[in-house]
């Protein structure tokens, strides 16, 4: 008999929360033979937006079926992919809870821009890109040129457009 293979590949790096509530929700619809999930501890948020690629790309098996690949925001998508390039021919499903360009900071010089860049590279390396509301929505599309106008001497074009086409 041959066994079943999960197609849906679920990655959560910050499983706790509303996070942990929507992974519930969406396997709550699925048979447990069509995905796999892979998470790790809702905890120092920064660390997992920054390093939780790296460690996905290690503990997700190469030998595999998934078509689809489904994941937080807080994954940094386009590094995951840039490691695991076998991935990439996933139909990439990504959701927003909140979003970092949005986030309040007393001074833009003083903001951590790397949260902010990671959330457009993911959305762009994105084949679907659902967000939680209209505000979060609007919030991050109608803030992604004033987000990359930060940077002092080049500026890139059309990324709010490619996002939108997405979302």
């Amino acid at each position: 008999m041959e066994q079943i293979r999960p197609h849906i590949l679920i990655i959560e790096p910050f499983y706790g929360g509303s996070h942990k509530q929507l992974i519930s929700t969406l396997v709550d619809s699925l048979h447990p033979e069509e995905y796999e999930i892979y998470t790790l501890p809702a905890k120092k948020w920064h660390w997992r937006a920054r390093s939780s690629a790296l460690y996905f790309s290690q503990v997700i098996p190469q030998d595999h079926s998934y078509r689809v690949l489904f994941t937080s925001s807080v994954l940094s998508l386009a590094e995951l992919i840039g490691i695991r390039p076998d991935l990439a021919t996933c139909r990439k499903v990504v959701y927003f809870h909140e979003n970092q360009l949005i986030y309040p900071v007393r001074e833009v010089k003083e903001r951590d821009c790397q949260y902010g860049l990671n959330e457009i590279l993911t959305c762009l390396a994105a084949d679907l890109v659902l967000f939680n509301s209209h505000f979060n929505r609007s919030s991050f599309l109608d803030n992604v040129k004033p987000f990359l106008n930060i940077q002092p001497d080049f500026r890139v074009k059309n990324i709010r457009e490619k996002i939108e086409t997405t979302s």
